[in-house]
């Protein structure tokens, strides 16, 4: 467990910190759990620790948070087709030459991959949400001159690439916005996307937790709103008691999944 206390979080959240035992255990209980790992490596870990135990396989649905919220939204019938960062890159690549959008300034760097890079920054900070994007302006503002202007701009850089490119294709700009698409969706349905595609189980893991970006909070925030689900959050030793400690606040937020932009 963790030193977070229990009273600030949801009751069906609990915040464990390094130690997975727990998690392995339930493999052997009769129910399926949705066991969720950002990093390749740590679903093939699970997998390789379930092998070595010879516990049960089939219990733990075990994928990515970004291929979790693909199934949430095609078992509803919803796109989810993405372009990637190639595609991003020669999009973002026409849209500096071309200089009809408003992209540049003295901050915005005229490499794409930069540009694409700052995109990518921001997304994971903020998830595009209207506040946090102005608590981050608010915190590059406060910084010393010059840098606090260049900050600013590099902020609203971000989203200004993210539009542009929204209105360079029909498809999802990345698989964190078909993230937020499922967060926002969940919201709409009251829990509905979730007992479409998963009816019968009851319990979802996040596991391998180092690092945690904005728009997956989101994703277990309107989960804990609008389902019964009981979820788990394994943090790793590192930076897992500093994350534990921070989640009450990264869940304390309004309208998660909404966005600066036309969504």
């Amino acid at each position: 467990m963790c030193d977070t206390d229990q009273t600030q979080l949801p009751q069906n959240l609990t915040l464990i910190v390094g130690d997975e035992e727990s998690l392995l255990s339930r493999a052997t209980h009769s129910s399926t759990e949705v066991v969720l790992a950002p990093v390749e490596l740590h679903r093939r870990n699970v997998q390789r620790r379930l092998r070595e135990r010879r516990l049960p396989t089939d219990r733990f649905d075990i994928a990515a948070v970004t291929d979790f919220s693909e199934r949430l939204l095609q078992e509803s019938g919803y796109k989810t087709a993405t372009i990637d960062r190639i595609d991003r890159l020669t999009i973002l690549r026409s849209l500096l030459v071309d200089g009809k959008h408003r992209i540049t300034g003295p901050a915005v760097p005229a490499d794409p991959q930069e540009g694409e890079q700052i995109r990518a920054e921001v997304e994971n900070v903020t998830a595009f949400h209207p506040s946090r994007h102005e608590q981050l302006r608010t915190v590059a503002d406060g910084l010393a001159a010059p840098i606090d202007a260049d900050g600013t701009e590099l902020v609203d850089a971000a989203v200004d690439i993210e539009r542009c490119l929204r209105d360079r294709t029909d498809d999802a700009v990345s698989e964190v916005q078909n993230v937020r698409r499922a967060t926002r969706t969940l919201i709409e349905t009251e829990g509905g996307l979730w007992t479409t595609a998963y009816p019968d189980v009851e319990r979802l893991s996040l596991v391998g937790v180092s690092s945690i970006p904005a728009a997956y909070v989101d994703l277990l925030h309107a989960l804990l709103e609008t389902t019964a689900v009981s979820i788990t959050v394994y943090f790793r030793r590192g930076t897992g008691p500093y994350l534990a400690e921070c989640f009450p606040k990264l869940l304390d937020i309004s309208g998660p999944g909404t966005v600066v932009f036309d969504s």
